[in-house]
């Protein structure tokens, strides 16, 4: 009876498996067809930070807002970076072929011994291979 039932559990996952592997076929290309008619760039609405706020040493920069499109939103990345050593010290990549707004949330927790300056960095992209950037300059003080 054992052995029936492992082998019942072993073609049913097969045939799952085999049945997700096409789900989709095909349509992955489709996703990422350029649209030739949209020429309107998309609009990057940062709720925060503001421009040159400053912070306190372990505070967290947050990063939050919404980009929106007329037609329809393809990818975006959130960044924040260090300007006095140049790293990346947080991301966030965002990607979708159906809607027409996202919301974007960034948290990083700034930590420094001396006055720095860091970068958020924004930028979407939708269909029409339309890119909207943006950057706002923040301040951590120890």
């Amino acid at each position: 009876m054992r052995k029936f039932f492992y082998c019942i559990v072993i073609v049913f996952a097969s045939v799952v498996i085999a049945a997700c592997s096409k789900v989709g076929a095909g349509e992955e290309d489709d996703l990422d067809e350029i649209d030739q008619s949209d020429n309107v760039f998309p609009i990057i609405n940062a709720a925060r930070p503001t421009a040159n706020q400053v912070y306190r040493s372990g505070d967290s920069i947050i990063v939050e807002g919404i980009v929106t499109d007329e037609k329809k939103m393809y990818k975006g990345k959130v960044q924040i970076k260090n300007d006095v050593n140049g790293l990346m010290v947080a991301e966030n990549y965002y990607e979708t072929h159906f809607l027409q707004a996202m919301n974007f949330r960034l948290a990083y927790k700034a930590i420094v011994t001396a006055s720095t300056e860091f970068s958020v960095l924004l930028e979407f992209q939708d269909h029409g291979m339309n890119i909207a950037t943006a950057a706002i300059k923040v301040k951590v003080d120890p």
